[in-house]
Parts: C-alpha cells; structure tokens; sequence
C-alpha cells in the first residue's frame, strides 16, 4: 500500500525503518548493579584486637613467605576469606577471621604436593585466591584424590604441578553435574563438569 491509501483509510502510517531502530537505541537499558570493592581498609575497620592482629599475621606469611606485594596479598585475602563479593564462596564464607594455622597449613599441603613456591603465589592463588580459603582435609586432600583418580596423574608429578598451574580452580572444586547426572546447578566455577 502506498502512503497516500494509508492516509485516507485512516491507518496509522509506519515510521520509516531507520526511525523505529533509532527509538529502539534510545530505550534506558538497565544496568548490573555495581558492587562497592571491598579494601584492606574495610577490613581493618572491621575488624578489632585479636581478630585484626591475625589479619595482619596471615598477611605477612603471604608477603614473607610467597613473595607477594601487600596489595596483592590483601587482595587474595579477602577473596579467599569471603569479605568481597559471594561468586565463590556462595554465603559459605562470610568475612571469617583467618587463623595463621589454617593457613600455614594450606601452604605447607600446596607445597607438599608439588606446586612451587613461584607457582602458588603467581599461577595458582593468583588466579584462584579462594584456594586459600579451602580447608585441607574437606576440599584439597579430597580434590587431589580426585585428580588422581579421574586423570591418572599422581602428586609430586611434573604432569599434576602443570594440570594445577594450568587449572588451579579444581583445588577448589566440590560439585560434578556431568558425573552426577544433575541439570546444570549454576555454581560452575566449582564445578568439575568446566575441567
């Protein structure tokens, strides 16, 4: 139909195409929402006493010991400990107080079972800072085991070091959708199912 008929039935005549794509542009889009970046001066003050001075004691180990910048260190700190945002830790952490135990714990079992010094620090927590915050017997010990077992490759290996430098998410891991039979539970970075 041409304009004209248009005009004289009555019906309302279509904007040209350019013009309804240009409205379409012009619509408000929503955005994410944005989450506030928690720092090192959050924590702090936050935290009080005791529970302060083994935030700081945790730290020195990862600056002393793993050669990190205290930037860094904080950074992974408070990912692992679950003072930042909830993609990881899912509310299972909560900003928990580290205690220097726990995590010279963690790094001796990293470094007992093959990954080097430079490696835990840059390819490993570097990537992954929440492998900081696993417990060794629930989540690492249990993990390792199932490297072992489903990739045939053993701890101590330069196969395994290279598998974990490569892929240190499976550290952390503690859901299998494929190997369960379960539909997709959303929660793939802690999934085996992406390794």
């Amino acid at each position: 139909m041409s304009a004209s008929i248009v005009a004289r039935l009555g019906a309302p005549a279509l904007a040209p195409r350019r013009a309804r794509l240009s409205e379409r542009r012009a619509r408000p889009t929503l955005a994410p929402p944005v989450r506030a970046v928690v720092t090192a001066e959050d924590v702090a003050a936050k935290l009080s006493g005791e529970d302060l001075g083994k935030w700081e004691s945790c730290r020195s180990i990862l600056v002393g010991e793993l050669g990190m910048d205290e930037d860094k260190a904080d950074k992974t700190m408070i990912r692992a400990f679950g003072w930042g945002g909830q993609t990881y830790w899912r509310n299972e952490k909560v900003e928990e107080v580290p205690e220097v135990e726990d995590v010279e714990a963690r790094i001796a079992y990293l470094l007992e079972i093959g990954i080097e010094l430079p490696d835990l620090a840059e390819k490993v927590l570097g990537k992954v800072p929440e492998v900081l915050g696993c417990d060794v017997e629930t989540r690492l010990k249990v993990n390792v085991a199932h490297i072992q077992k489903t990739c045939f490759m053993k701890p101590n290996t330069k196969n395994f070091r290279n598998y974990i430098n490569r892929v240190p998410q499976v550290l952390g891991n503690n859901l299998d959708c494929a190997a369960q039979g379960l539909n997709c539970a959303g929660e793939c970075n802690r999934c085996w199912a992406r390794c």
